[in-house]
């Protein structure tokens, strides 16, 4: 009976994650600029990732405007990284606050987001800031419009220069 409670134990201590304290990050974001070739806009936030008290798997979520997404770890040690995506329409430009929580708050933000309390309430491990330009969707007049546009004026120049030269 011993064996099975230390078993059951060193598994939930193995199970959970580190939390992290005073955390120290170095992010870097992308963002869509080119409407043209895409067909929504996507957002991937890159992180590096240290702590006061030296946690090295520390399990992320992060949460943008409402939507949670979980964080995935890289292969170096404190690199992390969140994508998602929004359609053009939706992605309006602007600065986007990506909040990241560790378990214990992620459960505590999914705790209150069930009994519709106050998720604001709940404090993040930390935040970063996103700035999204909008999505470049082309240009007003595409390129075929503008050439045929010149080949039917150089047309019209060449066709009135034929018939005054030739009256």
């Amino acid at each position: 009976m011993i064996r099975i409670a230390a078993f059951l134990a060193l598994l939930v201590c193995a199970c959970s994650g580190e939390s992290c304290t005073d955390p120290v990050i170095t992010p870097s974001a992308y963002t869509t600029s080119d409407a043209v070739i895409s067909s929504e806009s996507v957002f991937i936030v890159e992180l590096s990732l240290s702590c006061a008290n030296g946690a090295q798997s520390v399990t992320l979520y992060a949460d943008v405007n409402g939507r949670q997404f979980p964080v995935t770890r890289g292969q170096d040690v404190g690199k992390y990284q969140v994508s998602w995506s929004l359609p053009h329409k939706q992605a309006s430009s602007g600065t986007y606050q990506v909040k990241f929580f560790d378990e214990e708050s992620y459960s505590a933000l999914r705790k209150a987001q069930r009994n519709n309390e106050d998720v604001n309430a709940i404090q993040p491990l930390f935040s970063v800031n996103i700035d999204h330009r909008g999505a470049w969707s082309g240009p007003w007049v595409s390129t075929e419009v503008v050439a045929a546009l010149i080949g039917i004026l150089f047309y019209y120049l060449a066709f009135s220069a034929k018939s005054t030269i030739q009256a």
